[in-house]
């Protein structure tokens, strides 16, 4: 979620040759955050930011060999608060969830539409954990569904800490899948 000009989701595709990919971004660049579901008033980000359009990775994607329509890839286009609806949404189970959305309201949309869908054993990995408004809304998402301990195992952390460097992973409990 929040893929930018696609680089790492073509890396993940690469990687895993057997997994269906999800591509899900506005692709018009960060929400406006007035517009989003939860208010941060420390939220920076101006609309637009970041916006590459659907087209250009796409085509990103057919320069490092994939074809055109690949079965297995799947492009979700729009806010998370809209595409990632339950009622609407069709992914269902993840082993590999990156996050990479630089703004509050975003990180917590995606966590809560897609946290339960993480298979146990599978990881988030939190492209922005170093800022200051997706680090507030890990440590609130995760006192929220009562964790009272995240170790980030890389930094061994918690995500209750009053730091995180950018682009930790947490595993979520259970069976490695």
């Amino acid at each position: 979620c929040g893929v930018w000009r696609g680089g790492m989701s073509i890396f993940l595709a690469k990687c895993f040759n057997d997994k269906q990919i999800w591509v899900c971004d506005s692709f018009e660049g960060c929400q406006d955050p007035q517009k989003g579901k939860y208010e941060y008033l420390a939220e920076t980000h101006t609309y637009g930011l970041y916006a590459i359009n659907i087209q250009e990775v796409k085509t990103n994607f057919i320069n490092y060999g994939f074809v055109v329509n690949d079965p297995r890839i799947k492009f979700l286009k729009g806010f998370f608060k809209d595409t990632l609806d339950p009622s609407i949404c069709e992914i269902s189970k993840i082993s590999i969830l990156r996050i990479d959305v630089d703004a509050y309201s975003a990180t917590m949309e995606v966590l809560d539409a897609l946290y339960d869908k993480v298979e146990p054993g599978g990881y988030i990995i939190f492209d922005d954990s170093c800022l200051s408004t997706c680090h507030s809304a890990m440590k609130i998402f995760f006192e929220r569904i009562g964790k009272s301990t995240i170790i980030e195992p890389y930094t061994t952390l918690s995500v209750y800490s009053n730091t995180l460097p950018c682009g930790c992973f947490i595993q979520k409990e259970g069976n490695s899948i």
